[in-house]
């Protein structure tokens, strides 16, 4: 199963996993880094992964493609994200040197 961009072109299923586990990775990387430098780590990350998964989206609505691809696009960006932030902004400190 795969969902078709244009003709001729699709996202396999696969693809969307494998992209969300990398990109989960890069989440740890940022909410580390946040920690180590920001004076309210948890606010920082939350603001930041918003804007990010925002940003995310754009590409999705872009596409010349109808839709119920699109949503379905944008849905697995937003349904990864409200389980990947909480579950790391979670980990991070209210403010520093607690």
């Amino acid at each position: 199963m795969s969902l078709e961009t244009a003709p001729g072109e699709a996202i396999p299923v696969v693809a969307f996993g494998r992209l969300t586990l990398f990109f989960t990775v890069i989440g740890v990387l940022i909410a580390r880094t946040i920690g180590r430098r920001a004076r309210h780590p948890r606010s920082t990350f939350i603001r930041t992964t918003l804007v990010l998964t925002a940003l995310s989206v754009v590409p999705d609505v872009l596409l010349s493609t109808d839709a119920a691809t699109k949503m379905t696009l944008v849905l697995t960006h937003l349904v990864a994200a409200a389980i990947v932030i909480p579950a790391l902004s979670s980990r991070l400190a209210g403010q520093r040197g607690r």
